[in-house]
């Protein structure tokens, strides 16, 4: 027989064990949802940055009224910052003023004008100049390059929370793929294993692996760069605190070069023209030009000249506002460090080695893009064969994917129809409506995903139809882009179709 009191003891420990088994299933539930919170913010940061890798090329689709020239002379650099200067809030405090060189990535002139108003807001203006006479053409929008490329490098959250969020994620991912290869150590003995002709999971789970090994070399390089540059304020930062006693100006000093000090007022804008002549004696073209305090005799203009020999790219020449030469910063010859840190942004956007490299890039971020979402769809592959699925999850998982997906492609219609100011709203509104019908939905999931995938290729399709009725073909670089967009339209729209027939 049972001891009376042994029963009653048994009947107290059994609701503390169901509370004990409760507290375990939450628990792995909220682990489970952290993990697929990391795995979204993964992808946002890959897929929008293959479409960064062509930012350029959308920013001048989205002006492609913009006129295009190889190159330009000192003088039209000159008249341009002259004219932007002239645009400024006289009752702001203008900070700088940028022009972008025509490049190979985006042969137009740009010129950008960077201010704070009188209750302290940051403005920033952009026109495009006419490369023949430096004349501010207008104003120039792109709502949509600048969408993707906040996506990007800080995923739309406030400055500077957002990229170190990103840098983060950079570490993170640097951290695992070093930790797979070190967990799979017959790793490159399979690279070229594909059981296609197995369970559909199988087949997944070898061409998932396949790609993660054949990209390691684009993974490492990526991951490590982009963590390097979204946390770069912090690293100038600890930079200041250790070897400059908390002098951050001497700490951007050491990375940037030379800062604006205060001199004397100058009667005449800075003589931009003579410096660009000076820098680019040998022949290098102009990629970039700042001109910092214009008004200040102690302010610095800096012209990047480029370099294509080099994988650091570009050399900086340093003048004071009142054209005293300093000093040329970076190239060749410079000490190490420099050189490794201005070989950070062209190893990570892949702005080295002309188109060739670019595409690369771009297939490579979207084939670790796919790698994230696959390696998902197999972890709920699994968890079904288990007998424990998490639909719930798995819908969540769909309608974020799906639904960026109809985000941009919303935005990108919304751009071509010359509404760029709701481009952000377009973008994020129908990523949320997706997200949530997926959310309310999730037995209806595996319907609704082809059909955002129709949607969302049809609003691309329609979106390239747009701009060619409205410009024709304009050019090399823009008629390009809007042939890539109507591509990845139909490539949508069939996949979509396809998904509702299986």
């Amino acid at each position: 027989m049972t001891d009376p009191e042994t029963a009653l003891d048994a009947q107290a420990n059994t609701p503390r064990k169901a509370g004990n088994s409760r507290f375990v299933a939450r628990m792995i539930e909220s682990h489970s949802i952290l993990g697929l919170a990391f795995a979204a913010l993964i992808y946002i940061v890959s897929l929008t940055g293959a479409f960064t890798v062509f930012a350029h090329e959308i920013e001048l689709w989205e002006n492609a009224w913009a006129p295009t020239v190889a190159s330009v002379s000192g003088e039209v650099y000159q008249n341009a910052l002259e004219g932007a200067y002239a645009a400024r809030d006289p009752d702001g405090d203008l900070d700088s003023l940028v022009a972008y060189g025509p490049s190979e990535f985006a042969p137009a002139l740009l010129v950008r004008l960077n201010e704070t108003d009188e209750q302290g807001n940051f403005q920033q203006t952009n026109w495009i100049a006419d490369p023949q006479t430096g004349a501010l053409l207008g104003k120039a929008e792109a709502p949509l390059a600048h969408l993707i490329e906040e996506l990007h490098v800080a995923l739309h959250l406030p400055t500077p929370w957002g990229r170190y969020l990103v840098g983060l994620l950079g570490v993170c991912m640097f951290s695992l793929v070093i930790s797979g290869i070190l967990a799979h150590p017959t790793i490159f003995k399979d690279a070229f294993k594909l059981r296609v002709d197995r369970n559909k999971r199988t087949a997944w789970t070898d061409v998932h692996n396949r790609l993660s090994v054949w990209g390691l070399p684009f993974h490492l390089v990526l991951t490590f760069t982009g963590g390097f540059l979204g946390l770069a304020g912090l690293i100038v930062g600890a930079v200041a605190m250790i070897a400059y006693e908390g002098d951050q100006e001497r700490a951007l000093a050491s990375i940037q070069g030379p800062m604006p000090v205060e001199g004397r007022a100058l009667e005449e804008f800075p003589l931009i023209a003579s410096m660009v002549e000076t820098a680019r004696t040998d022949g290098r073209p102009v990629e970039l030009l700042v001109v910092q305090k214009p008004a200040n005799a102690g302010g610095v203009t800096t012209v990047n000249v480029l370099d294509k020999r080099l994988l650091d790219q570009s050399q900086s020449l340093i003048f004071r506002n009142s054209g005293a030469f300093i000093e040329s910063y970076g190239g060749a010859g410079a000490p190490g460090g420099i050189r490794a840190l201005a070989m950070l942004q062209p190893l990570h956007y892949g702005t080295f080695g002309g188109y060739p490299v670019k595409l690369l890039y771009f297939v490579m971020a979207l084939a670790l893009t796919w790698v994230t979402s696959s390696g998902m769809k197999i972890w709920f592959a699994r968890r079904r064969q288990q007998g424990r699925p998490v639909p719930r999850l798995n819908a969540a998982w769909q309608g974020m994917t799906a639904g960026l997906t109809l985000g941009l492609s919303a935005a990108t219609l919304v751009a071509a129809s010359g509404l760029g100011e709701l481009a952000l709203a377009a973008c994020l509104g129908g990523w949320a409506a997706a997200f949530a019908l997926f959310l309310s939905l999730p037995a209806r999931a595996s319907v609704l995903y082809p059909r955002l995938l129709l949607g969302s290729g049809t609003c691309l399709v329609v979106a390239a139809g747009l701009w060619l009725v409205e410009h024709g073909v304009k050019g090399i670089v823009p008629t390009a882009v809007d042939g890539s967009v109507l591509a990845l339209g139909i490539a949508l729209a069939v996949a979509g179709i396809r998904g509702r027939g299986e």
